[in-house]
């Protein structure tokens, strides 16, 4: 492929890339006949494409390292493809703008074990809270002591909902900012919703533990088949070239003397 071709070709994928993402809600905007509904609907994609998924690294690193990507690809560009020019900021400005969204994507390691750490914790935590809850505890003092008692991620969480509440935000908008983590979501959408109506908290915060912990299950039954799986690498290392040179070099070794060597 030479360089106009691979220049149209990038240029063209970047279009169907923005395309795809502004068609859907520029078209549910014009079927209502609303330019400020259009202008919003724009912008909330915008910010969904650049923002990623919770846990991914901060927009401020991953422009960082699409502003890296894009010098790379203009300095090779203009090594191996001199007659391009200026032309070839448009593919590096495409690669650049592609490493900003796909790495928004993408777990870092630490969120990926506050994840693992979250998962293995939340059941006994939410034991406790319906525990204290039905024992006749608000829940603002229910998570204070449960706080106190525990550790890690779940312990700073805690904190954070019960320091906004103190702060005198009202409660159910405190839990509602734990929806963005997906494995507080369903225990924060249900309690708001308890604390807004005045519902049994106990009831819903055992059904959750139960929840929580066939969840941990799943998890630490996935986590010993992936064991399984990571463990296969290391056997082919030691025993592959164990049995090459065990097994296969002597009798190589044998033929090629009874072929070539002395009679």
């Amino acid at each position: 492929m030479d360089g106009t071709t691979w220049l149209i070709a990038s240029a063209g994928l970047a279009g169907l890339a923005v395309a795809l993402v502004l068609h859907g809600p520029r078209r549910r905007a014009e079927l209502l006949g609303d330019d400020q509904a259009h202008d919003r609907d724009r912008l909330a994609a915008l910010r969904r494409l650049l923002g990623g998924r919770p846990g991914a690294a901060s927009l401020r690193l991953r422009i960082l390292a699409g502003f890296v990507i894009m010098a790379a690809v203009i300095m090779i560009g203009l090594v191996r493809l001199p007659e391009l020019g200026l032309l070839i900021m448009l593919p590096a400005c495409g690669t650049g703008l592609g490493v900003v969204v796909a790495t928004g994507w993408v777990e870092t390691g630490s969120y990926r074990r506050r994840r693992r750490q979250l998962i293995m914790d939340l059941p006994q935590t939410l034991a406790l809270l319906g525990a204290a809850v039905g024992a006749g505890l608000p829940l603002r003092g229910a998570v204070r002591e449960v706080a106190a008692a525990s550790g890690g991620p779940i312990a700073d969480d805690l904190r954070r909902v019960l320091a906004q509440i103190e702060l005198g935000r009202p409660e159910e908008e405190a839990w509602r900012d734990l929806r963005r983590d997906p494995v507080w979501a369903p225990v924060a959408v249900d309690l708001a919703r308890s604390v807004e109506s005045g519902t049994r908290l106990a009831e819903g915060l055992r059904r959750h533990a139960e929840f929580a912990r066939q969840r941990r299950r799943a998890a630490i039954e996935i986590v010993a088949r992936a064991v399984g799986v990571r463990s296969v690498l290391p056997l082919m290392a030691c025993f592959v070239p164990a049995f090459i040179l065990i097994g296969i070099v002597p009798t190589v070794a044998s033929a090629l003397l009874k072929v070539f060597g002395p009679p």
